[in-house]
């Protein structure tokens, strides 16, 4: 059962001072934590849980929120000019609107986080990097070779009459 409005402000206010307190880096078991109404430091920590758990709730609905009123401003924006920029309705793409429509895709990607890049990396045997640079033609075989064929299947499909024994279509 939720508690009535006075006994919130009064857990909220506790809960405000001991932040206070432990961002100044008080310890648990001292006398200004305790005096706060906590039996035990063990109390303090959990309450503290609580409270830090409580606000990021709250910090992550308001973003939330923010993000659903940036994307309703940012779709009504695309949906006015991205027929503009691309040049809908026989009318010739506008650059100027075509750059203002990138701008707010772009914005959009930063609401929503997308725009982090993608880091990938190759492996070689034993999982270690492989330094990619230029190679011959027979260190490319040997560096697959290690790796081991992706297709192994593709050497003997039924019907295969050009020669090509992987199956490519680049007759190499």
């Amino acid at each position: 059962m939720p508690n009535n409005a006075a006994v919130q402000a009064e857990i909220d206010a506790r809960r405000a001072a001991l932040i206070k307190l432990r961002r100044v880096r008080t310890p648990y078991d001292s006398p200004e934590i305790l005096n706060l109404g906590y039996t035990s430091a063990d109390v303090a920590r959990k309450d503290f849980y609580r409270a830090v758990t409580a606000r990021r709730k709250a910090t992550e609905a308001e973003v939330a929120d923010y993000r659903e009123e940036q994307n309703e401003i940012l779709e009504s924006l695309l949906d006015t000019y991205l027929p503009i920029a691309l040049g809908a309705d026989g009318d010739a793409p506008d650059p100027k609107v075509a750059k203002l429509v990138l701008e707010t895709l772009e914005r959009q990607a930063k609401v929503n986080g997308w725009e982090a890049a993608l880091k990938a990396e190759l492996s070689g045997p034993g999982g270690g990097g492989i330094p990619v640079r230029a190679e011959t033609l027979n260190e490319l075989r040997n560096l697959i070779r290690t790796a081991g064929d992706p297709d192994e299947d593709e050497d003997d499909l039924p019907g295969d009459t050009d020669g090509d024994p992987d199956d490519d279509g680049d007759n190499a």
